[in-house]
């Protein structure tokens, strides 16, 4: 291994940040614990071994901030998994000293509605000290980053082009969590700049250890397996309810900043798409005809308190699916399921599995979109897989040992972004 930590940067301070970040501290302290670790080991790098060293943000009470202080700044509203966040310095924190977290561009990054709700549960504008293009660049070169990890806001395009870039420039793997490039045109696009670079990408549009997509992933994909047709399936998704370790708080709750952003349709086309993809993929793989069905998953439901108490964010989410089949002899089944979960630490379990495959990866020699790693922890993958399959690819990665998927993507290869396989996407929802 080149380094003893995988240096990290972040694109967005908010409840996914946190969550990450005291997860990380979590395990340090806990060190026997590795419940919730998909991979508590990918090719030699544990949790411990990766250390954040810089931030990027927008909101005024979070820029020009140590990082630690940043990701319990309002509006974050997810659980809390250590009593203080600490940095290296201590022995268990993850938060490099000095860590700070700077001003960047907004770009799109901040929906106008959003500043029309509360502040305790929105955003708030106006921090001083944008940096430009080249400043982000060489913060990123400065600080050594490995890889930059990009949180922002559902809709944020202008933006995630602009931290790809300089991630790029700064010779930074990627892990894009927003759905961004989501037509295979487009992927190809960035995935030839990062071949082109030497570096790694995962994306696009991250998904849960175990929520919404993972969940109609799974039903869907053994629906299928069984020799069942699937004629509906609707997933609908809401933030509601209490934070763990805030049931105590006598009050109703309001969507987290995730769910308040996305309830503009402006700021939903490609969030739709994707999580739409999951739905049809396990189709698509199975070379298995979607035509006529309903297969529908839905973003969000916008949930706010009533004006006049105390505004509180709620960061569970509570998933509902209905699921309508046919098997043997035209027999009908019909399904239905509810998932409640903490949203933010959820995301934190692939998250800290992506960073550690973009490392290994390059390491091993594989430059652009890793596609088992991308398809195991992402909506919208540039090659859709069945789960087991994605999770082979990650097995086989995580043991350093290449696969025919990864050996064709060897920097020796000289690889072309069009010539490796992908799950062809249009850049709109079948209903468009």
């Amino acid at each position: 291994m080149s380094k003893t930590k995988i240096k990290v940067a972040i694109v967005g301070i908010g409840n996914c940040a946190k969550s990450l970040v005291e997860g990380i501290q979590y395990y340090n302290e806990n060190p026997d614990d590795t419940v919730g670790l998909m991979y508590p080991d990918i090719g030699g790098y544990q949790a411990k071994d990766i250390e954040f060293v810089i931030g990027f943000d927008v909101d005024r009470r979070k820029v020009n901030r140590p990082l630690a202080e940043a990701l319990r700044a309002e509006p974050n509203c997810a659980m809390n998994h250590v009593a203080a966040i600490d940095d290296t310095s201590n022995g268990f924190g993850c938060i490099k000293p000095g860590a700070m977290v700077y001003s960047g561009p907004e770009y799109d990054g901040v929906a106008p509605h959003m500043l029309d709700y509360p502040e305790e549960v929105s955003f708030r504008t106006g921090a001083e000290g944008h940096l430009s293009f080249d400043e982000i660049k060489d913060l990123l070169m400065a600080a050594d980053v490995d890889v930059v990890i990009n949180y922002l806001p559902v809709g944020s395009e202008r933006a995630t082009e602009f931290y790809m870039d300089a991630a790029i420039k700064a010779d930074c793997h990627f892990v894009n969590c927003i759905p961004t490039l989501i037509s295979t045109k487009a992927s190809q696009r960035v995935e030839q700049k990062f071949i082109d670079a030497g570096l790694t990408i995962v994306g696009s549009d991250m998904r849960s250890a175990w929520g919404a997509s993972r969940m109609s992933e799974v039903l869907q994909g053994a629906m299928l397996d069984s020799g069942l047709m699937v004629t509906q399936h609707i997933q609908t998704n809401m933030a509601a309810g209490s934070t763990q370790g805030q049931e105590h708080i006598r009050t109703g709750r309001t969507a987290n900043t995730d769910f308040l952003n996305m309830a503009k349709v402006e700021r939903l086309h490609n969030k739709h798409i994707s999580k739409e993809n999951v739905l049809k993929g396990q189709n698509t793989v199975r070379d298995t005809s979607s035509a006529g069905m309903t297969l529908f998953a839905g973003p969000s439901l916008t949930v706010q308190q009533k004006p006049g108490g105390d505004y509180v964010g709620s960061d569970q989410k509570i998933a509902n699916f209905d699921i309508v089949a046919y098997g043997f002899g035209g027999a009908r089944y019909e399904m239905t399921a509810r998932l409640a979960v903490q949203d933010s630490p959820n995301s934190g379990g692939v998250v800290v599995s992506a960073i550690r495959f973009c490392k290994v990866a390059s390491e091993m020699g594989i430059v652009g979109f890793l596609r088992g790693p991308s398809a195991w922890t992402q909506k919208t993958p540039p090659l859709q897989l069945k789960t087991e399959e994605s999770k082979y690819e990650c097995d086989m990665l995580a043991m350093r040992e290449l696969t025919d998927i990864t050996k064709a993507q060897l920097m020796e290869s000289l690889p072309v972004a069009k010539e490796l396989p992908y799950t062809f996407q249009a850049g709109k929802t079948d209903y468009a």
